[in-house]
């Protein structure tokens, strides 16, 4: 039967997604990069976002939640950063800039006051900028510089894009003259204006109080004083105030301006006495911290990254602490020295009712931890910290807050490092696993020549999907007389030697099934002379499958 049916057209509800979209528009001298998210439902507002220096776009995911149109403007032209405003002293990029968000202004059907420009740090700036100069009614700007000039100069690239080369002090004047000049310049005080800063950040100073006496002059101007001590850092100052950013945001962009005048954003000063109370406390209560940060296998070591501390304050004050990481399998222990390494901000991570730095709560795993001494096994992972002064010791599970599976070769072994926020396990198993009936396999090549081992095949499980090359873990395996060895291999994508091999109805992709120890082969130049058995082992999920793959004989060097 074939009735006649209409062709396919686009699926309205796919056109409909919510998603950024990333483009490049080019408006007169320049090309401009954003990424653009239209509105949910009846929300005609154009929120345009500006980037802080580092950022590709502003803001990241904290705006996920916001209803309206969204335009980020990436400061990125002819590969370098602009400040949005001169690029090698080019002034026509603000020109391309605005033709873009006019002609989304286009687009959207919106008017000047249905546009919200946002900022933070060089976004925050921009922000200004382009509000007071393109005549826009709603600006909120966090820690915006105002000296450009003299901030881009010396400043990593910022400097010689900007500048143009060799940074000319000329440039810099003019640069810095810009905030001043745009300033001077606007007679429309019927503006919403929010800017955001902190006493804990040093450009508070440097240059954001050069804004206010101009800026007072707004009708509807509006400055939120960040005063915590989790603000220490320049760029802390949008962490701590993104509550009530977001709040101007959610109101400006449904047009409600907020206006609150002066206001100071945070908790009463502390008094010390109670913190050094409640510190010592916290530190006197039977508990301590340990969450990994990074685990990889390098080099056939394991390398750890993290945090670990005991929580709270000596009354004497910090104290030096030592940390170890403790193996532990039905009553044994092994233990390997932790190097204490400088974090910062772990002040607000772990912040609890008062303030305390733990400036050296990091670790680092120290020396090599490569395993080879410990006897096959499953252990739990934990850290042991010990405050010397104190002459205390506390041990903790180490956890992760993302899941870990890391996976490597270790002679006849293999070690896998896995858990997550329950806690972390490192298990130490043979590297022969089953011969299990059920799985696809066929050995295209295992052979030896001038002391490199060449071997590719198929290996695979039908039901679990291998369409990356991460889906697995593939060792050499050579099997001596009185000694195994253990080589790491390789996945690849053979579409073309896995799908044969594939049941009839099976709808998994398995197009990385395929294991290899690439061009060069791997070298076995260090290995005793002898004849060997060579398997293949594949590691998956909880499972260790081995195959056999032929036999090799490796002559005695000369």
């Amino acid at each position: 039967m074939n009735n006649h049916v209409p062709s396919l057209s686009p699926n309205y509800a796919a056109q409909m997604t919510r998603a950024y979209k990333e483009s490049v528009e080019e408006h007169g001298t320049w090309p401009v990069e954003f990424q653009f998210r239209a509105a949910q439902g009846d929300h005609r507002h154009l929120l345009v976002v500006f980037s802080s220096v580092g950022s590709k776009y502003g803001f990241g995911n904290a705006l996920d939640s916001v209803k309206c149109n969204v335009l980020r403007i990436r400061d990125h032209f002819d590969g370098a950063a602009s400040y949005y405003v001169a690029r090698n002293m080019d002034f026509s990029v603000s020109d391309s800039i605005q033709a873009l968000i006019q002609d989304f202004m286009r687009r959207l059907r919106v008017t000047r006051d249905e546009v919200t420009l946002l900022g933070a740090s060089k976004g925050g700036s921009a922000a200004l900028y382009y509000g007071l100069k393109y005549d826009y009614k709603n600006i909120v700007a966090s820690t915006p510089q105002y000296f450009l000039g003299s901030y881009s100069k010396g400043h990593a690239q910022l400097g010689d894009a900007v500048l143009g080369e060799g940074q000319p002090d000329e440039n810099v004047a003019v640069m810095d003259a810009v905030m001043k000049d745009v300033l001077a310049a606007d007679k429309d005080f019927e503006r919403n204006i929010y800017v955001v800063s902190s006493p804990g950040d040093y450009q508070y100073e440097q240059e954001v109080v050069h804004y206010l006496p101009a800026l007072r002059a707004y009708e509807n101007f509006n400055f939120l004083f960040v005063d915590s001590p989790t603000v220490r850092r320049h760029d802390e100052v949008v962490r701590q105030a993104l509550p009530s950013i977001l709040s101007i945001v959610y109101a400006v962009t449904e047009g409600v301006a907020p206006r609150w005048g002066d206001v100071r954003i945070g908790s009463a000063p502390e008094d010390p006495q109670a913190a050094a109370e409640h510190l010592a406390e916290l530190r006197r209560q039977d508990t301590a911290l340990a969450v990994l940060t990074r685990a990889v296998f390098a080099d056939g070591r394991l390398e750890l990254k993290g945090r670990a501390f005991l929580p709270g304050q000596a009354p004497e004050g910090p104290d030096d602490e030592t940390k170890r990481l403790v193996l532990e399998e039905d009553g044994r222990t092994w233990t390997y020295p932790l190097e204490t390494t400088s974090e910062i901000r772990l002040y607000r991570d772990y912040f609890d009712e008062y303030f305390c730095e733990y400036e050296m709560g990091g670790f680092a795993s120290q020396g090599e931890l490569t395993f080879a001494e410990l006897p096959q096994g499953t252990y739990d992972v934990s850290v042991s910290i010990a405050g010397k002064a104190e002459g205390i010791e506390r041990r903790t599970r180490l956890i992760s807050g993302a899941a870990v599976d890391r996976r490597q070769v270790c002679g006849d072994s293999e070690l896998l490092f896995r858990g997550g926020k329950g806690g972390l396990k490192l298990v130490k198993r043979s590297i022969f696993g089953v011969d299990s009936p059920g799985v696809c396999f066929s050995a295209v090549k295992a052979e030896e020549s001038e002391r490199r081992i060449h071997a590719e095949g198929v290996l695979f499980l039908p039901g679990r999907n291998a369409d990356r090359d991460t889906h697995a873990s593939y060792y050499l395996v050579l099997e001596g007389r009185s000694e195994t060895y253990s080589f790491a291999l390789g996945a690849k994508k053979n579409p073309g030697a896995v799908r044969p091999h594939k049941q009839r109805g099976d709808l998994g992709n398995y197009d990385f099934g395929y294991f290899t120890s690439g061009t060069g082969g791997i070298d076995v130049s260090d290995l005793p002379a002898g004849k060997y058995n060579l398997l293949v082992s594949m590691s998956v999920g909880g499972a260790l499958i081995t195959k056999k793959a032929g036999k090799v004989t490796l002559k005695r060097t000369r």
